[in-house]
């Protein structure tokens, strides 16, 4: 897989290169990870996510959490625990 060197525009520091994470196959069989970041709507966009993903893969279940607050980044705390639990993780964006 190629590497990629992602650019925050709104971050002050240095470019840092990044790497992509491995790419599911398939998704039957897989916990999903939700992620709502707490704008308004996300909870509803992820609820559509939730039921698109699971008409059409075998999901073994389904992990939500919520950032405290969207207008800071999620705790590293959250997102440790989230990823220890899920092997796929879609983030709630919406207003």
């Amino acid at each position: 897989m190629a590497n990629y060197t992602l650019l925050n525009p709104t971050s002050q520091g240095d470019a840092t290169e990044k790497f992509l994470a491995p790419r599911i196959k398939n998704l039957d069989g897989k916990v999903m990870g939700l992620l709502d970041i707490t704008k308004n709507g996300s909870d509803i966009f992820l609820n559509r996510v939730e039921e698109l993903i699971r008409e059409r893969f075998e999901i073994t279940e389904v992990v939500r959490v919520k950032k405290p607050t969207f207008s800071r980044p999620a705790p590293t705390e959250l997102l440790v625990e989230l990823a220890e639990q899920v092997d796929f993780v879609v983030e709630g964006l919406a207003d």
